[in-house]
């Protein structure tokens, strides 16, 4: 085992022992601290263990701790995944047979969705992770009566400019308008494009996706329903 892997129990600052452990398996290998998100797990990097940070996170380093398995309703326990996730099949890797889905939730990775304060905290300790998810379908896509909320970069100090520095996959200009949280976080890597369509680069492949608002589209949804059921009913994948 290379040094510095997660596979020992760790007390927490209570002294309690964390409840979700490393599995063993080289898929679920991870470093410690920053480096267990911003250092690649070895199996996406076929040159190995490679010293140093990176913001070019891809879903296989969040499946070292995510998806990692799923609920027995009958049972009531919690069943871990016991296959080895292809790497080859971003399909299989972000979510089982039970699972629905829609094609963008597996296309993308998961940082061109989540923003660092969903994945790295907002300094308040919060008892479950929906307290802190806010990224919702609607973020992107707006609803039937409202198109997503933007912000044109009129500040060469903006945030967003020092956030594209650090992964260089669109090159930002002063006067590009971006998609914005509703906690006012500019979704750097993504783009109003002139003809009122909307461009997002993946964070970690650079693929350039493009998309249209749900306004004006003659979608018929209740805006005010993001749950992920909801929008499965129309857009689930079939497989």
């Amino acid at each position: 085992m290379p040094a510095g892997r997660h596979r020992a129990s760790r007390a927490n600052a209570t002294g309690m022992t964390p409840a979700a452990q490393p599995l063993s398996g080289p898929q679920f290998d991870r470093l410690i601290g920053c480096a267990a998100c911003h250092t690649p797990n070895v199996d996406t990097f076929p040159q190995g263990q490679i010293h140093k940070l990176t913001t070019d996170i891809q879903y296989t380093q969040c499946n070292t701790c995510h998806n990692r398995g799923n609920y027995d309703l009958k049972t009531m326990t919690f069943l871990q995944r016991t296959d080895h996730p292809l790497l080859t099949d971003r399909l299989q890797n972000y979510y089982q047979p039970i699972a629905q889905f829609t094609k963008c939730e597996y296309t993308l990775d998961c940082i061109d969705c989540h923003t660092r304060t969903e994945a790295m905290g907002d300094g308040d300790i919060h008892s479950n992770e929906a307290d802190i998810q806010y990224i919702q379908c609607k973020t992107c896509h707006g609803t039937p009566t409202q198109l997503p909320l933007t912000k044109t970069l009129t500040d060469p100090n903006d945030i967003a400019f020092r956030q594209a520095q650090l992964n260089p996959v669109v090159g930002l200009e002063l006067g590009d308008t971006v998609i914005v949280t509703d906690k006012g976080e500019p979704m750097w890597n993504t783009r109003v494009l002139p003809d009122g369509t909307y461009q997002l680069v993946g964070k970690a492949t650079g693929q350039v996706f493009t998309f249209k608002p749900v306004m004006g589209s003659g979608c018929t949804q209740n805006g005010t329903d993001q749950s992920s059921a909801y929008c499965h009913t129309c857009h689930s994948v079939q497989r």
